[in-house]
């Protein structure tokens, strides 16, 4: 029985480093504000000043691009998904500014594959792969 045991535990923590590491859960992402660093692999001018806070209970809010959003997220099987999420409705400026800010609505309402690794944060949705970096010390 104890060979079995340690014969499991050792599966299991292979199975961890092969698959990147441990899932994210809500526990690593709450409490930090996020600054969206890049769309697609294309780096986002910090001057937009688009940014992710996840708080207590899964609440976000944040700077889409040229609106502020707030909202309710939850983190299910490593998809996070805002529902129901709201913003302001302002017209934004450029078009560049209006792209980010599609982007970041359309992937938090759709829901995305959450990817954590220290002080980076990938959200990957359908359309977009947002890459965020955390904020919290800026």
């Amino acid at each position: 029985m104890k060979h079995l045991l340690v014969a499991t535990t050792a599966s299991l923590l292979l199975a961890a480093c092969a698959g990147g590491g441990l899932a994210t859960t809500e526990s690593s992402l709450q409490h930090h504000r996020w600054a969206l660093a890049s769309v697609n692999g294309e780096p986002v001018d910090a001057g937009i000043g688009s940014e992710l806070a996840i708080g207590e209970h899964m609440a976000i809010s944040g700077l889409a691009g040229c609106n502020r959003f707030f909202g309710s997220a939850k983190l299910e099987q490593g998809r996070l998904r805002a529902d129901p999420l709201a913003s302001t409705k302002m017209a934004c400026l450029s078009d560049s500014i209006q792209q980010v800010e599609t982007a970041v609505l359309a992937t938090l309402t759709q829901g995305a594959e959450v990817r954590h690794e220290g002080r980076q944060l990938t959200l990957t949705g359908g359309d977009y792969v947002l890459g965020y970096r955390l904020a919290d010390e800026d």
